[in-house]
């Protein structure tokens, strides 16, 4: 390993037990660029792994999937910051052995604008923004809930810091050990990653989603709750079309 994902970053990555991290190689494999849609830097030594969107305008909207052999299972999760312009997040769907980072948009119900309107296999995302719009260091943290192209009620939390700050804020987004979608925030601990456990962070959720009305819930015994059960998952991720480009970054995967 080397860079940003060198061996005093994995010695500390993890917090007390739990997922560990995704091998920077299996991280490559898995997480790949596609023209005109997402491209991916790795292993930077200040950003660590970074997606920038695409914006090529006339319409043209691709989403973008994982392709993990079998899938992620449960207790597995991505992590990431955000700069705020737009489709800042990661979303999942089940699982059906994809082999290319074109999978989500081969399987026919998916309509043709942003990502968040998918409808296949349960496909679920917590979309955050900034309510003081890209790059801020103040105002709101926007939490904006979909499930299968339905869409709940937004909320509003915390202190919006992009990646750039010295605090930025960390996002988290997966399948928890009950099998539930959830999103998580980590903020107010720096820049470097935060644990597993949250060591040093300040936490906020978790947040679920409950699937007949795409609402947030923060309650884990709400009933109707997007729960995947005993299936493994992909995570997507999509352009969008007009305004300035879109950047995640640190983005690192845990998984078991």
């Amino acid at each position: 390993m080397s860079g940003f994902l060198g061996t005093n970053w994995f010695n500390n990555s993890y917090g007390s037990g739990g997922p560990t991290d995704l091998s920077q190689s299996d991280f490559e494999a898995a997480f790949t660029s596609r023209s005109g849609a997402a491209t991916w830097t790795y292993d930077d030594s200040t950003y660590g792994n970074y997606l920038t969107l695409v914006s090529p305008g006339g319409n043209t909207f691709y989403r973008t999937n994982s392709h993990y052999s079998g899938g992620f299972p449960k207790e597995s999760y991505i992590q990431w910051n955000i700069s705020g312009y737009g489709r800042c997040g990661f979303y999942i769907y089940k699982n059906t052995n994809a082999t290319n980072n074109t999978h989500l948009e081969s399987l026919g119900s998916v309509s043709y604008n942003y990502i968040h309107n998918t409808t296949v296999q349960e496909f679920t995302g917590i979309e955050p923004t900034f309510v003081n719009g890209a790059n801020a260091t103040s105002g709101n943290i926007r939490l904006d809930p979909w499930h299968s192209a339905t869409e709940g009620s937004y909320v509003n939390i915390g202190t919006a810091k992009y990646y750039g700050d010295s605090n930025p804020v960390f996002f988290r987004t997966g399948i928890d050990e009950d099998s539930n979608f959830y999103l998580e925030t980590y903020q107010s601990g720096g820049t470097s990653q935060p644990p597993h456990d949250g060591t040093g962070f300040t936490k906020t959720g978790p947040y679920y989603v409950i699937e007949s009305s795409g609402q947030i819930s923060t309650d884990s015994t709400t009933s109707g709750l997007v729960n995947y059960g005993n299936d493994n998952f992909q995570f997507a991720w999509g352009n969008y079309d007009g305004g300035a480009v879109e950047s995640m970054r640190r983005v690192v995967v845990r998984t078991t």
